[in-house]
């Protein structure tokens, strides 16, 4: 007992390395940018006006988002995790754009740097470190993978309408633009923060191990936090071809985890926006971004791994 104790431990030391360096690498990506900013030129022309006071404006306003995303970064939580999702590659776009208009070789590092951080942003390790970070006690969060549909039709013009609403009506204030700016920002702000939002819904998909068994804690696919107790729960694994259990994977990609369930549980299952439907559970599907990790914590906290 003691050794399993001991080599349990020895994971989660890993684990929290892992994530440290994890969490590490996006901030060194991004303080690589700042520091690329300061040498060259890297906001791009397109991005301010000839006028000496909207340049100052324009440089100001991209220094406080690069502060807010540097902040984001370095701190734990989903509000967290959405912020640098939206504003890392929003910084990628735009040093893109300066690379291609420019012979600057700062722009050209600038956005390769930026497009590491992007790519490291959106690993699930990272996501699930972050998430992880602002758990309480002896949880274990576990992000949940995005349903294919969401992803496709949601999450990326999502993205967009966040980047494009926060941007579009200072930069026509800039330009002397006051009534295009000016309706621009008063459409566009709300949309951005309510894109946002969703965004940051998004990130609050877990499955969470808890002292006394496991939690699903997804909005779309159970109406509330669905508690398993451990004495419930008979075996956790891949879900095979034929199951019959029901699937709260909310149609994503990969792999998906069947739960099987001494005995039934009642839950209230999503049946539409808005709409659910309670149902006695015996067996359930779910996705989670790490599948093979979320079976290694079930089996190092005592569950039966199918």
């Amino acid at each position: 007992m003691a050794a399993v104790k001991g080599d349990a431990r020895a994971v989660e030391r890993i684990r929290a390395r892992t994530a440290l360096t994890a969490r590490a690498g996006a901030v060194a990506a991004w303080l690589a940018v700042g520091v690329l900013a300061l040498l060259g030129d890297l906001i791009h022309s397109a991005l301010r006006s000839d006028d000496a006071a909207a340049h100052t404006t324009v440089t100001v306003a991209m220094w406080l988002a690069y502060a807010l995303v540097l902040a984001a970064l370095l701190l734990p939580g989903p509000r967290a995790l959405t912020v640098a999702r939206i504003g890392v590659p929003a910084g990628t776009l735009e040093l893109a754009l300066a690379a291609a208009a420019s012979s600057d070789p700062a722009a050209v590092i600038g956005n390769l740097a930026c497009l590491v951080g992007t790519l490291v942003v959106f690993h699930p390790f990272y996501g699930e470190a972050q998430v992880d970070a602002a758990g309480y006690g002896d949880e274990r969060r576990f992000l949940l993978r995005p349903p294919a549909p969401v992803l496709v039709a949601l999450a990326v013009p999502m993205w967009a309408i966040a980047v494009t609403g926060v941007a579009a009506g200072p930069l026509l204030l800039t330009d002397r633009g006051w009534a295009a700016g000016t309706a621009a920002a008063a459409v566009g702000l709300p949309a951005a923060a309510f894109a946002a939002h969703t965004l940051y819904r998004l990130a609050r998909r877990w499955l969470v191990f808890v002292p006394n068994g496991l939690v699903l804690h997804d909005h779309l696919a159970v109406a509330e936090p669905l508690p398993l107790g451990r004495r419930g729960i008979d075996s956790i694994g891949p879900a095979r071809a034929d199951t019959d259990a029901v699937d709260l994977t909310a149609q994503a990609f990969g792999m998906a985890l069947e739960l099987r369930l001494s005995e039934p549980v009642e839950g209230g299952v999503m049946t539409g926006r808005n709409r659910s439907e309670e149902r006695s559970l015996t067996a359930l599907l779910v996705s989670p971004s790490r599948p093979a990790a979320v079976l290694a914590t079930a089996e190092r906290r005592g569950l039966r791994v199918a």
